[in-house]
């Protein structure tokens, strides 16, 4: 059984979001369909999130695995003469079976676009037109409150019941202007459900006068589900990239990944170091020791190769506690550590930090 992991755009103002309903038509429908004529069996996909009704993708991915004897290039061009021609997989190729196109984010881009001139029966389907002029200096100034790691209740429609824990972190919030295009591009860990056009609408708010920078930080400091009512038009929402991060092993309880921007790193190393080493493949690299949950760090894994050699080192925080959670790992973190790398001999230790 193969993975692959597809990037597709699509245009969202004719479906019903990207996740299958029970009467509806969605994004996620249209691709299954086409597995499904290609393959004559039912194959399930996993998206890296979910996009409301009308809202649009440039970089939304899925994952699926088939044992069917097509290679990557292939499933991308037997898809595309399958879908419809506001959906289109943009690339196609092989994981390893370690990836989840959920779990493996490192951080997604949205954009919103808003259209400050004259209405444009062209662009009306992935703009948003707006009527009333905007002080874009504002809005800007009222971003600065919403960049950081915050509980976001405030801007979100999920529940506290089904989603507890409702802290996301914003890297960047960017406003830029092409002729009478605004385009707020929101960068960050994650993002709950509405969040973005809850956020978006908040900003044009404070363009159009009736709000201040200060009211915006009221409504985040408020963690509230009635403060913020407003969505931005789903027309204007594209999901526009996601980004990834390597996970070598992985089980229900803990996984060995690449270190994030919230992480304790080792000591003497920085992150974009400790990036460029996984990236670059080299000869000795480092990944933290984490839950699966929670995310806590529970060491730091070290891997050295040298020809047909690789060891692989559990830096434990806390021996006695974590050592059979690391020892849980070690059967997937030894195949992974051969598998494509042309290594013979695999050695793995467990030590105290």
């Amino acid at each position: 059984m193969t993975r692959y992991k597809c990037i597709v755009s699509y245009v969202g103002d004719g479906y019903e979001g990207w996740q299958s309903q029970r009467k509806g038509n969605s994004v996620q429908e249209q691709i299954e369909s086409a597995l499904h004529e290609i393959a004559h069996a039912k194959i399930n996909i996993i998206a890296a999130g979910r996009t409301d009704t009308g809202v649009s993708a440039w970089g939304q991915v899925f994952t699926f695995d088939s044992d069917m004897d097509l290679n990557a290039r292939k499933w991308k061009g037997a898809l595309n003469g399958h879908l419809p021609k506001d959906i289109r997989i943009r690339e196609c190729e092989t994981a390893e079976a370690s990836f989840h196109v959920r779990y493996n984010v490192r951080w997604k881009q949205y954009d919103y676009k808003i259209n400050l001139g004259e209405y444009n029966v062209f662009s009306c389907n992935q703009v948003y037109q707006c009527p009333i002029p905007l002080d874009i200096e504002k809005m800007e100034e009222a971003s600065h409150c919403l960049v950081g790691t915050h509980d976001f209740s405030s801007f979100s429609a999920n529940s506290w019941k089904d989603c507890p824990d409702q802290v996301r972190t914003i890297y960047a919030i960017d406003f830029s202007r092409e002729k009478d295009v605004l385009n707020i591009r929101f960068k960050g860990t994650g993002f709950l459900r509405y969040m973005v056009r809850m956020m978006t609408a908040a900003l044009i708010e404070v363009g159009r006068g009736r709000m201040s920078a200060a009211d915006v930080k009221e409504m985040l400091d408020a963690k509230s589900k009635t403060i913020a009512r407003r969505n931005a038009a789903p027309q204007g929402l594209t999901l526009y990239h996601v980004d990834y991060y390597q996970i070598p092993a992985i089980n229900q309880k803990c996984m060995i990944r690449e270190f994030l921007g919230e992480d304790n790193l080792p000591e003497g190393h920085d992150l974009q170091e400790l990036e460029n080493l996984v990236s670059e493949n080299a000869c000795t690299q480092y990944y933290a020791f984490v839950t699966r949950n929670n995310r806590k760090r529970m060491g730091t894994f070290v891997y050295t190769r040298e020809k047909d050699k690789a060891s692989g080192i559990f830096y434990l925080l806390d021996y006695d506690n974590d050592l059979s959670l690391a020892e849980s790992l070690s059967d997937s973190i030894e195949t992974w550590m051969r598998e494509g790398k042309g290594i013979e001999h695999v050695s793995i230790q467990v030590q105290k930090l």
